[in-house]
């Protein structure tokens, strides 16, 4: 039996933040949750994820975030 575990996950840009909260069953998303931010209204990513949970007044147990970087060469 595949045990249920909810998720937060962002995508942070220098322009906008995308987060989105999943139930994930064994290999089945559900979205709980999804909003983008300008990232330039908030001074630090961590304003943007309270904001995020308690408007939405949902948690998680476990995040993953990819974060945009300086692409060279």
């Amino acid at each position: 039996m595949n045990q249920q575990v909810r998720v937060l996950a962002g995508d942070i840009g220098g322009t906008k933040t995308r987060l989105a909260v999943f139930d994930v069953t064994g290999t089945r998303l559900q979205t709980v949750a999804e909003e983008v931010y300008p990232s330039r209204d908030y001074r630090t990513f961590a304003e943007i994820v309270q904001r995020f949970l308690s408007d939405r007044k949902c948690g998680c147990e476990a995040a993953c975030f990819g974060v945009a970087g300086p692409v060279r060469n």
